[in-house]
Formats: C-alpha cells, sequence, structure tokens
C-alpha cells in the first residue's frame, strides 16, 4: 500500500498555521496581561521562524536533488547551472571588493546599534542588487527587440 505523505504533511501544515494563527489573535486580546501575551507571541515567533527554516531547507533539498539528478541524465545542462551559479558569485566578490565601506556616516551606525563594519557588506550588497537589476532590464529589452527583427 503506497504511504501518502502528502496528506500527512498538509494536515500538520494546516493546523499548525491555523494555531499560529489563533495564536496572533490572542496575542491582541490578551496584550494587556504580560504573560499570556509573551507566550502567544513567542509561539506566533518561533512557528514563523521554524517554517522559514523548514522552506530554506527543503528548498535547498530540492533543488539539490535536481542538480545531482540532472547530472546523471543530462551532464551539459547542468554544468550551465553551475557555471551560472559561480557567475553570480564572482559578480558578488567583486561588488563587495568595489564597495567603499565609507558611504554611511559611522553617526549613523552609532546610532542604529550596528556594527560600522557592515557598511562595506551592504554596499556590495547594493551593487550586486544594482549590476542585477540592469542586467534584468538589459535582457528583457534584448529579448524584445530580438522578437521584432525575427
Amino acid at each position: 500500500m503506497k504511504r501518502d505523505y502528502k496528506k500527512i504533511y498538509w494536515t500538520i501544515t494546516m493546523l499548525w498555521g491555523a494555531i499560529a494563527s489563533l495564536s496572533s489573535l490572542f496575542y491582541s486580546i490578551f496584550f494587556e496581561n504580560k504573560a499570556l501575551s509573551s507566550f502567544f507571541w513567542n509561539f506566533s515567533y518561533w512557528t514563523v521562524a521554524i517554517f522559514i527554516v523548514l522552506g530554506l531547507i527543503i528548498a535547498l533539498g530540492f533543488s539539490i536533488n535536481f542538480i545531482v539528478k540532472g547530472f546523471i541524465d543530462n551532464p551539459q545542462k547542468q554544468i550551465r547551472i553551475i557555471v551560472s551559479i559561480g557567475v553570480l558569485v564572482i559578480i558578488m566578490l567583486v561588488s563587495y571588493f568595489l564597495a567603499s565601506g565609507k558611504d554611511v556616516p559611522k553617526a549613523l551606525f552609532d546610532k542604529t546599534g550596528y556594527n560600522y563594519n557592515n557598511s562595506k557588506l551592504i554596499g556590495g550588497s547594493l551593487y550586486t542588487l544594482y549590476f542585477l537589476l540592469a542586467a534584468v532590464v538589459l535582457v528583457a529589452l534584448y529579448t524584445e527587440i530580438a522578437k521584432k527583427f525575427k
């Protein structure tokens, strides 16, 4: 007999999500009572955190499984995926090294309580975002222009 884990998974997920939603509602109802509101807040918070971590683990598992199965079936196609991941890592590293780390004043970091050493990481992340956004716009323009000439 075939075991249907999908039904069990969705049942647990729906029940857990319903309990977390009720917990959020109870947090707002019992806001004046610090002990109860703290309990409901913590339950809702950790439910969301656990779901995010589980989602990331599942997504990584499926993608690694897809790549491994692809290497077995069609290695040339999977090499493109590995090369594109490598190009993305190179773009991120170049952006990080191009960032000056002095774009945001130190006083702002002191005011917000963040470490000033993160300024270079923030600048590199922004440069990566700008580069990838420009690349997406250029690819979209190229595909539209290429369609007109075909």
